[in-house]
């Protein structure tokens, strides 16, 4: 059993106290981290699928709860986690360990930081193929002066000492001999657990055609294509071998850029390409603009009230169209979209209430938040956050300009009426039409002097 100095307990209860004023200061619900199924069948299933507890997770007295339900004989609790919270953790694997139960841990992506700890409470740890396990020392933040600093390294110190028994005690070995191991942050494939004795069986690849078990009707699905940010938890991987010769360094240069489509318009630029073809120079083909594929920014009628996506999400269709996607969620990949379709894992952030009849309606200000805090985590490219944070402010502010948002009627977003096509020399006009104007800062007043006749130049050069 591992146990915690009553200094430590005090630290935790304080910073679960920080998350949870945080989480109520952004109007945030925890997120649930775990899925409990087949609670009083042969074997249940626990999927610890996220990272543990933290600032925006769950607390472990609410997964200890749901685990007294437990009352099968054998549990499989399957981890994919980078870690997370140390004193979470360390509660969730004594909690493990005090259950009846016969409990198999299976890593089946990572189980790194605080999540192989837990591994370390069941009887049995299967690895499936290709996974890792990876330990390291405890990191943690201080703010203070040089004694606070002293206290925070003496309590790190005491953490991974705690961790280092755990290892011990399943592995055999010193607490020296992990500590040595964690400070050198170490992973472990499958077979180097087995073979380390953190890990009982580096499993096989199932046969072709066997079954996977369906979730549950009614069960929201984990999310499981996150990615996680293991850089939070102060470590950046497996460790690669320097080069023995350091490459040349590249030549210093700058480079500015523009898309002139975006500057000038698409028209302008047909013309020039038009305009260079008539000269007799060669016309490279345009090269495809990475589409923007944020949701537009639309109105909609608000509700403030608890957000749950797995049902919501549950009654869209897949595929759908890109209007519903539009109308449900901030983001989409139009790389899958295929005859005006594209499959429900290709739209990412939900935040919109949906019928039964998978009609998106009103914005749930819950989710918008929730989406808001998920956003910088999320595989939606960089370059595309800020549309998506324009089209999420835009129910807040829509929100806090309406004073009963209820009576409003939803509405979807509108496509983009096209404007009416202008003839090229029209545009052409338009977009040079001051460079002409008789100003005295006006391009034929600029360039006066060069359009002088030959009878001028011959006479001054007689002079």
């Amino acid at each position: 059993m591992i146990t915690l100095p009553s200094k430590i307990a005090s630290f935790a209860a304080s910073q679960r106290e920080k998350a949870e004023k945080l989480r109520a200061q952004h109007g945030i619900k925890a997120q649930s981290w775990y899925r409990i199924t087949n609670q009083a069948d042969d074997e249940a299933e626990v999927m610890l699928y996220d990272e543990i507890g933290g600032w925006l997770g769950a607390t472990a007295d609410e997964f200890i709860a749901d685990l007294k339900g437990v009352t099968a004989p054998r549990m499989r609790v399957r981890v994919n986690s980078p870690g997370g919270s140390v004193f979470e953790g360390i509660a969730i694997a004594n909690a493990l360990r005090a259950h009846p139960a016969n409990v198999t841990v299976q890593v089946d992506g990572i189980a790194a930081s605080i999540a192989s700890v837990i591994a370390m409470a069941a009887d049995r740890v299967e690895m499936a193929p290709n996974t890792m396990m990876m330990i390291h020392d405890a990191s943690g933040l201080c703010m203070g002066n040089a004694a606070d600093m002293e206290e925070m390294a003496e309590l790190l110190d005491l953490i991974s000492d705690n961790i280092a028994d755990a290892y011990a005690a399943r592995a055999g070995g010193t607490r020296d001999q992990w500590r040595d191991l964690m400070r050198n942050e170490t992973w472990f494939l499958p077979e180097d657990a087995v073979k380390a004795g953190l890990a009982d069986e580096a499993t096989q690849v199932p046969k072709q055609g066997t079954p996977a078990s369906e979730p549950d009707e009614g069960e929201p699905e984990p999310e499981m294509h996150r990615r996680f940010d293991l850089a939070a938890y102060g470590y950046q991987g497996p460790r690669q071998e320097a080069p023995t010769t350091p490459p040349p360094a590249a030549p210093e240069q700058v480079t500015l850029t523009f898309n002139l489509g975006e500057t000038f318009g698409p028209e302008l630029v047909e013309m020039l390409r038009k305009t260079v073809a008539r000269r007799g120079e060669p016309v490279a083909e345009p090269v495809p603009e990475v589409v923007d594929t944020a949701s537009p920014v639309h109105h909609t009628a608000t509700e403030d009230r608890p957000w749950d996506a797995g049902p919501n999400e549950k009654r869209l269709p897949s595929p759908m169209t890109v209007k519903t996607a539009k109308g449900a969620y901030a983001w989409y990949d139009e790389s899958q979209v295929e005859d005006g379709e594209l499959p429900k894992s290709a739209a990412k952030l939900p935040h919109h209430e949906v019928s039964a009849d998978g009609t998106p309606g009103a914005a749930n200000l819950s989710g918008v938040r929730n989406a808001l805090a998920r956003l910088p985590q999320s595989e939606i490219p960089a370059s595309q956050h800020d549309a998506v944070r324009r089209h999420l402010q835009a129910h807040l502010d829509d929100a806090k300009n309406t004073d009963n948002t209820a009576d409003v009627e939803p509405t979807a977003a509108a496509d983009p009426q096209p404007e009416p096509e202008q003839p090229a020399e029209d545009v052409w006009a338009d977009i040079v039409a001051h460079l002409t104007e008789p100003a005295p800062n006006s391009w034929t007043a600029l360039t006066h002097h060069l359009f002088t006749t030959a009878s001028s130049s011959a006479a001054t050069e007689a002079a």
